[in-house]
């Protein structure tokens, strides 16, 4: 566990941290002192940071986070409601990519800002595959057919409740309803015995796909792709994740071909308790 080193020549005895902790590994023993961390709680802290996030002064690091090393916030960053509101209303799933690839500089900005995601006990389960040709994402649609045609013999009501005649011959007509002909797949995959994973990896999935359109790009989730992956081991084998682990999501991405005028109409539904 990250061990917790307070420079008392910056700590201004605020007790920022102490409240902040989540562990309450944390202390003071007087006003007068300057906080520490327990010895024989030190072991439960998570890593999560916030420690060293909340201190104005930068007086408080971990070993594997130096103070001085972060970011800095301003704290007057926030564009306000009405700009957030509007992002992601204007946020739309893209299905019509154009043809030009996405470098991997702009895949991994995406990953970067996915990578602050929240995850459970801060574990961080999230690992992720980006492919970034077109013709390998088509080889991985090609294996989600071939899933189809076994399903349409093998569990024929399920087939036709979601329709696989219908995606398989729209694909011989040469229409693609399974990659979207995207320029890139984004896969997020974790440990198979981590009952956090999945949860993780879908979070993390959100917040690329609404950082996505900061790029210019747009984001259609893959669920074909992804169930297909759950079970059937020719595309687990095509992805080549780790041997542990499982895919629990995956967004196709590229350049959208149109541009959105209007917002569409949303339904919200709220039970107040």
């Amino acid at each position: 566990m990250p061990q917790i080193t307070i420079d008392n020549t910056k700590c201004k005895k605020d007790k920022l941290c102490v409240i902040e902790c989540p562990m309450a590994i944390i202390e003071m023993k007087d006003k007068d002192s300057c906080p520490e961390a327990s010895k024989s709680r030190e072991a439960l802290c998570l890593n999560c940071g916030h420690c060293v996030a909340v201190c104005p002064t930068g007086a408080l690091s971990l070993d594997t986070m130096k103070s001085d090393e972060r970011e800095t916030i301003d704290n007057n960053w926030n564009p306000g409601y009405e700009a957030i509101d509007k992002y992601l209303k204007t946020r739309r799933t893209v299905r019509k990519f154009k043809k030009d690839p996405v470098a991997k500089d702009e895949l991994l900005k995406i990953i970067n800002m996915a990578a602050n995601a929240p995850s459970a006990h801060n574990g961080r389960p999230v690992e992720w595959t980006i492919i970034s040709e077109r013709e390998n994402v088509k080889m991985v649609a090609e294996a989600v057919l071939d899933w189809m045609k076994d399903m349409m013999e093998k569990k024929p009501d399920e087939a036709k409740m979601f329709h696989f005649d219908i995606i398989l011959k729209a694909w011989n007509n040469g229409i693609d309803t399974i990659s979207w002909e995207a320029p890139a797949l984004i896969i997020a995959h974790g440990m198979k015995k981590n009952p956090m994973a999945f949860t993780g990896c879908t979070i993390a999935l959100s917040h690329a796909d609404i950082a996505a359109p900061s790029l210019g790009l747009g984001c259609c989730w893959a669920g074909f792709i992804t169930w297909c992956a759950m079970s059937w081991k020719p595309l687990k084998e095509k992805i080549n994740l780790p041997q542990d682990h499982a895919l629990f999501g995956a967004l196709l991405t590229g350049y959208p071909l149109l541009k959105y005028h209007r917002v569409p109409k949303r339904n919200t539904v709220v039970h107040w308790l």
